[in-house]
């Protein structure tokens, strides 16, 4: 088996990286993906996403080590595994972030990677229901559109943000500096726009472009100091693909740098230790590993406003049937559908804390020995808020536990190992609790679930966020991109230390943006493909 150019990886970036260089037909691209088919409806339709990230089918599950600064805990950390990865089963929150994060990148040696520089890339990408305009694309392969939840619970949260001083926004893709605003969401004509769903699908008739699901990478090789290919375990059998003009990783910021490592590109010391044959030293792989630490407020309402009012039998009905004529109610909707940044500190920038109301409570039963929808769904009226951390100080590490391949890589996240940030998250939990007790909101919350009435003080609180935060699942940073000879890929996101290397995944983030990383990894791919295709020096 060979090709032009081998993508490993089908999540937000891998999937743009490989639609657009089959674009080229006298180029031949191959796609791997580890995971299976995305036909599940879970995976299809918004309003089951709540359900596609918790099944154990769709998704890594990754184990993080205990977190000395949150009581020691094992927090799970989601990933897709399925073809489109991880925007087959997240929120469908498409956010960049504000246009001055990306000039931070620009300040921290990345020549190319600015603002102005970037936006013509998430431009490219997107089919916005605005039209096409300085902020948007209009005719790209990602149908973004403005949520629709149509429950009262979303319009109260907006008026109490009102009430508490904040301007509320059409758009948070612009370059507002505080704001909430319903969010704009990848869903279109009713149906969740993953990356495989918006650049692999229309894509499918092209003889250059192969995909292969199932098929999990195990390392890359390489002949004279060249990426020559991947071997791979597909059907139970080990295979060799070989790539002439080079390999693009796009495992996104857990595996990429496993897979380096098992490749022998990584901190020499730790590869002699598992015996792997070290072909480049580069001891900042699997480091830089950044993530939102976040807290969940949760509420219970008094009327219902939430998004359980669906459940009733007869508006679910409503709801199947609205669905399956018109591709419109609360099927197409994600439970993630308002929300906002905000500054802890009036002198910032840019603001340093984000929130994301959740249109109802979490699931009412967990731990069951088989998957089932059921058991997520809440039994009681009520709603979540999720307050992140949005610019993290504290860093942690992807390492190796041993050589074999199909072991899970280590992963120490790093949470408040800088004090700053439990600071932030502080201060940005206690400000939502306060707007909460505006008359828009307050009038339908009947009362405070988590963290309660017992936790009236800093000090209390601080303790529950640390027995009860929880990860965004908004991994980076660790082959972080840099002008350096340390950094692993430069600014075209080659893999320093060999040729025929590329790494196009939120892997390469230098800091991480306050927002979703669904948006930033599909720029990204874009930009990924432009430089590698060479539509860009």
């Amino acid at each position: 088996m060979s090709c032009d150019y081998l993508v490993v990886g089908s999540g937000a970036a891998g999937s743009v990286v490989a639609a657009r260089l089959s674009e080229d037909p006298d180029v031949s691209v191959t796609l791997l993906e580890a995971g299976g088919p995305d036909r599940s409806p879970l995976l299809r339709l918004p309003g089951l996403g709540f359900a596609a990230a918790n099944h154990p089918r769709f998704n890594w599950g990754f184990r993080a080590d205990p977190v000395p600064e949150m009581e020691n805990r094992e927090l799970t950390w989601l990933q897709g595994r399925v073809l489109g990865g991880s925007s087959s089963i997240n929120g469908m929150i498409y956010t960049r972030g504000h246009p001055r994060e990306y000039d931070i990148w620009r300040q921290m040696g990345c020549a190319g990677w600015a603002f102005q520089d970037l936006l013509p890339y998430f431009r490219r990408s997107e089919a916005n229901e605005r039209g096409d305009g300085p902020w948007h694309g209009g005719a790209g392969p990602v149908h973004v559109r403005r949520a629709r939840p149509d429950l009262p619970i979303c319009d109260a949260f907006l008026g109490a943000a009102a009430e508490d001083g904040f301007p509320v926004l059409d758009d948070l893709n612009t370059d507002a500096g505080e704001g909430f605003a319903l969010y704009d969401i990848n869903a279109g004509r009713g149906r969740r726009m993953s990356a495989a769903a918006a650049y692999l699908e229309p894509a499918a008739g092209r003889a250059n472009l192969l995909v292969h699901t199932g098929a999990l990478a195990l390392r890359v090789f390489f002949e004279g100091g060249r990426a020559s290919g991947v071997e791979a375990l597909t059907g139970g059998r080990q295979t060799r693909i070989r790539a002439r003009r080079g390999v693009v990783l796009s495992a996104g910021a857990i595996k990429t740098p496993q897979l380096l490592m098992l490749s022998g590109i990584g901190p020499a010391g730790a590869l002699s230790s598992h015996g792997i044959p070290v072909i480049h030293d580069a001891p900042n792989v699997g480091r830089n590993l950044q993530n939102h630490a976040c807290y969940r407020l949760q509420y219970l309402c008094n009327a219902p406003v939430s998004a359980s009012r669906h459940l009733r039998p007869h508006n679910a009905v409503a709801a199947a049937l609205r669905y399956a004529l018109f591709r419109t109610g609360p099927l197409a909707e994600t439970y993630a559908v308002a929300g906002g940044y905000f500054r802890t500190d009036p002198a910032l920038e840019v603001p340093d804390a984000q929130v994301v109301l959740l249109s109802a409570l979490g699931p009412a039963r967990t731990g069951g020995a088989a998957f089932r929808i059921r058991d997520l769904l809440p039994d009681r009226h009520g709603f979540g808020l999720t307050v992140y951390q949005g610019s993290p100080l504290s860093r942690g590490a992807v390492s190796l536990r041993s050589a074999d391949p199909l072991d899970q890589p280590r992963i120490e996240a790093g949470y408040f190992s800088d004090p700053r940030d439990m600071a932030v998250l502080l201060k940005a939990v206690k400000r939502m609790r306060g707007m909460m007790r505006r008359p828009a909101m307050a009038k339908y919350i009947d009362r405070e679930l988590l963290p309660g009435e017992a936790v009236p003080d800093d000090r209390s609180l601080e303790a529950d966020i640390r027995r009860n935060g929880a990860t965004a699942y908004h991994q980076c940073g660790t082959c972080a991109m840099g002008p350096g000879g340390d950094a692993v890929v430069d600014s075209g996101l080659r893999v320093r230390g060999v040729e025929g290397l590329w790494i196009a995944d939120a892997s390469i983030i230098p800091r991480i943006p306050n927002a979703a990383l669904h948006a930033p990894a599909l720029m990204i791919g874009e930009k990924a493909a432009a430089l590698i295709g060479g539509g860009e020096p």
